[in-house]
């Protein structure tokens, strides 16, 4: 048979993992909420009923119930149809695509959200975790493309759930070490944002009250903690910033609760008036433009405002923030007439805190939490030449601000020179930082610099063999050098860490395919299709093979 391009040495690298930007899921020793129900019933029965502690679970179980009427749909872009139905075991995805003749199902088990405004689901394949490339959103009660899909032309459903992504939303993670993606049965123990999540772990506490020693209790109080501890606790999940960057060695293995989250991880905003385009994280930085919170001189916080153990109903919202609001200003200073407050309910947050849309989710609406006076200038993304700064206003190192750099540069050629100058220099400083290394190795490797790119991936995977992306990158770079039975052996390896990802596997097939061994290609380039079963790339090189072998 004639040999396709995607035969003659076309293989492909994959981009660093978003862990190297996250902190890792925090260890074990909670108690679990349950236990802190036996002597706080009441607040354990209101928080209950709160968006957070509904912020995953089994799709199909709790309150909330998705509505089916608008349950099937094509996407334009990629020209997929897409339908949901509720079944006994969870919600049945089918999809299928005309032009690639593509036609599967997935089982959406999990589900990621309150529903307040919307949720995504997760699907598990061999213990590998995926999010569905379809959400449901609560305002239309309808389904459509998940966030950050509509730049796909083919249906993507190889998208990792990483611990990262579920960290802000289940207790428990019970992840596989040595795994991107792979979880144990069932993936998180506790559904929702757990009481330990804000007061720390609870056996001691439980221990101590226990013993009688109600005057050493170990739990945590947000509310009685310094300004910047205090806010911690909700900065957590509620800030994301630019660039989140996982301090090197903190002084403890996770954050807890009481804890200054600057000492865990840094975080990088793009500086000036102008205040980029809302997201749905980003309730704290835009509370810290808030004229409000500048003027409080640290008094002001989350808990100004929210009860973290209970919601107000629909009806009673505005009287209940009103109430809020006025605890530091009078009626007697809006501007609005007496008429126009009375028409509007009296609402202080339909005027001062609305509802806007985010950059990162469609069909959803946000409120804004920079309590403006009057509207603010939004700018969707920093203009030329603007540079991060970090956000608690504490000095940043080459580090923290190269690997920032790194996750924002994108495309943009002075932002990626930029992360690589800070990155060199803190690398001279620790040659030993595995985030560094690994970033810095991508650098090189997307300029072009593979002695460089190979040099670093090699010295990573001595000093950690679980690093999937410099697995990848590295067999990528060794087979031009013709080291292809090294490259064959990181892409195996890899692919057992999340046997996802499309591009190592086709990697290994086109190796496999030039060692001659054109029946295992075949049988690797149909278990790329088990996972991406729409992949172009991969149906036409099976194709290809099929119609050799004839």
């Amino acid at each position: 048979m004639r040999i396709s391009s995607h035969f003659a040495g076309v293989f492909l690298t994959i981009p660093v993992a978003a862990a190297l930007a996250q902190d890792l899921p925090r260890a074990g020793g909670e108690a679990g909420s349950k236990a802190c129900a036996v002597c706080h019933a009441d607040i354990y029965r209101r928080y209950s009923a709160t968006g957070m502690s509904r912020s995953s679970g089994l799709a199909g179980a709790g309150e909330f119930r998705e509505s089916f009427q608008n349950a099937v749909f094509s996407d334009p872009a990629s020209g997929a149809h897409y339908g949901v139905t509720a079944t006994r075991d969870g919600y049945r995805l089918e999809f299928s695509r005309d032009s690639s003749g593509a036609a599967v199902r997935r089982m959406l088990k999990w589900f990621i959200g309150s529903g307040r405004v919307g949720r995504s689901y997760l699907f598990s394949i061999d213990g590998f975790l995926f999010q569905s490339p379809v959400s449901y959103y609560s305002a239309p009660a309808k389904w459509d493309i998940s966030p950050g899909y509509r730049r796909y032309s083919t249906i993507n459903l190889t998208r990792p759930v990483e611990p990262q992504c579920l960290e802000c939303h289940a207790e428990g993670l019970q992840p596989v070490a040595g795994t991107q993606n792979g979880f144990r049965d069932p993936p998180f123990l506790e559904s929702g944002v757990g009481c330990e999540r804000c007061h720390g772990s609870g056996k001691e506490h439980i221990v101590r009250m226990r013993s009688g020693r109600r005057g050493a209790s170990a739990i945590v109080n947000p509310a009685k903690l310094s300004p910047a501890r205090r806010d911690s606790v909700c900065e957590q999940c509620h800030l994301a910033g630019a660039a989140r960057i996982a301090r090197a060695r903190p002084k403890h293995d996770r954050y807890e609760p009481g804890a200054l989250l600057s000492d865990y991880s840094a975080f990088f905003v793009w500086p000036g008036a102008e205040l980029p385009a809302m997201r749905v994280t980003s309730h704290v930085e835009r509370l810290q433009q808030s004229r409000c919170k500048k003027a409080s001189g640290g008094k002001m916080w989350c808990g100004s405002c929210h009860d973290p153990h209970e919601e107000p109903a629909p009806a009673a919202r505005a009287a209940y923030y009103r109430a809020r609001c006025e605890k530091c200003h009078t009626s007697s200073g809006c501007r609005q007439t007496r008429e126009a407050r009375r028409a509007a309910n009296d609402d202080c947050i339909a005027c001062h805190m609305p509802k806007s849309p985010v950059r990162d989710a469609e069909h959803a609406v946000y409120t804004d939490h920079s309590i403006p006076r009057r509207p603010l200038a939004v700018g969707a993304t920093p203009a030329a030449g603007r540079l991060l700064e970090p956000f608690f206003k504490t000095p940043s190192n080459d580090r923290d601000l190269g690997l920032a750099y790194a996750v924002v540069a994108g495309n943009d050629p002075a932002l990626r020179r930029r992360a690589t100058e800070l990155l060199q220099a803190a690398e001279v400083h620790d040659a030993h930082d595995l985030p560094v290394l690994v970033q810095l190795a991508q650098l090189y490797d997307d300029a072009g610099d593979a002695v460089r790119a190979r040099a670093i991936y090699e010295r990573v995977l001595r000093a950690d063999p679980t690093q999937v992306s410099a697995e990848v990158n590295l067999g990528t770079l060794l087979i031009g050098q013709g080291r292809t039975a090294e490259a064959m052996r990181l892409w195996r390896d890899a692919l057992l860490r999340n046997p996802g990802m499309t591009g190592a596997r086709v990697n290994l097939a086109v190796a496999q395919y030039q060692s001659g061994k054109h029946s295992a290609a075949a049988a690797t380039l149909r278990t790329a299709l088990q996972y991406d079963p729409d992949d172009q790339t991969t149906r036409r090189m099976l194709a290809e093979i099929q119609a050799g072998s004839r």
